[in-house]
């Protein structure tokens, strides 16, 4: 199955897409190395879409113009549906879920990121009181 990469802009909420295509990972994570037109100072990323989104991508730090609390060296890479599963943990009142999201590696996606995904993500949300 053959995807299509574009940037997400996640400096807004919810995150919007920004309207250019690569057919190559690399093409993506070369043009926001080399920064996007009108996103200079943000929180981006990549998906990538089969229709619907299937990966996300986290760029390497050092090509992240945003301040982010993780820390790699190339394009980190995660399944949508484990983002929708750490959505959930996040919402949770259950204690074991909860020690076990703290436990996870999610330096990349904390609550503030997931949730301006969760159009992309189709994210149930807890209502509030």
């Amino acid at each position: 199955m053959s995807s299509t990469y574009r940037v997400l802009c996640l400096s807004h909420d919810p995150a919007i897409v920004i309207e250019r295509d690569w057919h190559r990972r690399e093409g993506a994570e070369e043009a926001v190395a080399a920064g996007i037109d009108g996103h200079p100072h943000c929180d981006l990323i990549i998906g990538a879409f089969s229709y619907p989104l299937v990966e996300i991508g986290c760029p390497a730090t050092r090509h992240q113009p945003a301040k982010l609390p993780c820390c790699h060296g190339g394009t980190s890479w995660v399944d949508r549906d484990w983002l929708r599963v750490l959505a959930a943990g996040y919402q949770t009142t259950d204690p074991l879920v909860e020690a076990a999201v703290k436990k996870a590696h999610t330096m990349c996606w904390p609550w503030e990121r997931l949730l301006r995904l969760r159009d992309e993500l189709d994210l149930q949300l807890r209502e509030t009181p």
